[in-house]
């Protein structure tokens, strides 16, 4: 385990390592805009842009873990649904 995905946690008076790992996000695309929910955790959002929704889920993320002492990163995972109609 690399040294950046390790989030140290205390407990009691002993330290405890554990593993970060990143959080992903279902976008879809929902009239005009983008909506991302985490596979995960309880984290929703939405957004106009995807450049907003970036930021969002980046403020969603951060207020979630707001008392952790890392915040694990974000993967943005797209999905196009498209009905092809064969004739």
């Amino acid at each position: 385990i690399s040294q950046s995905m390790r989030s140290p946690e205390v407990e009691g008076a002993r330290t405890i390592v554990s593993v970060m790992n990143e959080l992903v996000f279902e976008v879809i695309e929902e009239d005009g805009g983008f909506v991302a929910e985490c596979l995960t955790e309880a984290i929703f959002t939405q957004a106009d842009t995807w450049e907003e929704l970036r930021r969002n889920v980046l403020e969603a993320v951060a207020a979630f873990y707001f008392d952790a002492p890392t915040v694990p990163n974000a993967r943005l995972h797209y999905v196009r649904n498209e009905l092809l109609l064969a004739s």
